[in-house]
């Protein structure tokens, strides 16, 4: 599957506007999974992807974890994947617990320990949400096989994620600018406010320059 195609043609894929991302920084390009989760046969099409490189009988998997609230959908669906190809494999995530991710759930935490663990997200920017569910399933006793992305937006690599293997489906380069440094916010560009983290921006800069403005994310 071409991954970056897909996505486009799915609408996932913004550019020449402004965003905030997660970071805190700005720039003109976003994708936005999001769009595509609702969309069972390509989110399924998808995971497979995500987990053929593991795949190879070196690194067999135990369960597949993931950050949620996104990382939901991709879990459940890569667990199913490795099922449909004959492996044995349980599906579990980590939700939001303050700046930290915890193991929650009723049975995750036996789904961890003694376990080999493969971590699963749709975006990496910074890697901090994938690098902080791979230590909690460290905690937990699991060893972390790797992690498999949709994108890596921000170059991270596995030794920044503190894992021995790191795949990725495509790889993009959006210039991420500082705020207080951004040529779209000194030229009075509106903030995309329901794409990326522009709502927060918004309410925390409700007088920005360049007013705000929603895309239409209809697909």
């Amino acid at each position: 599957m071409e991954i970056m195609a897909e996505l486009e043609r799915a609408g996932a894929v913004f550019l020449d506007h402004h965003f905030v991302y997660k970071s805190g920084k700005h720039g003109s390009g976003y994708i936005n999974l999001d769009i595509i989760f609702p969309n069972v046969g390509l989110m399924s099409d998808i995971c497979v992807d995500l987990i053929k490189p593991f795949l190879d009988g070196i690194d067999s998997i135990d369960t597949v974890a993931a950050p949620a609230v996104g990382g939901i959908v991709l879990s459940v669906l890569s667990g199913r994947a490795f099922r449909d190809a004959g492996r044995n494999v349980s599906a579990v995530w980590a939700d939001k617990d303050g700046d930290d991710f915890a193991f929650e759930r009723a049975g995750f935490v036996e789904q961890l320990y003694g376990k080999r663990v493969l971590v699963v997200e749709d975006l990496l920017t910074t890697g901090g949400s994938v690098r902080k569910v791979c230590r909690q399933a460290e905690f937990h006793g699991a060893e972390v096989i790797g992690a498999s992305v949709v994108c890596n937006r921000g170059g991270v690599t596995a030794q920044q994620l503190g894992i021995p293997r790191l795949e990725t489906l495509t790889s993009v380069s959006f210039a991420a600018i500082d705020a207080d440094a951004c040529p779209l916010c000194q030229e009075g560009t509106p903030i995309v406010d329901n794409i990326g983290h522009g709502g927060t921006y918004r309410a925390e800069h409700p007088e920005c320059k360049g007013g705000y403005v929603s895309l239409n994310t209809a697909s």
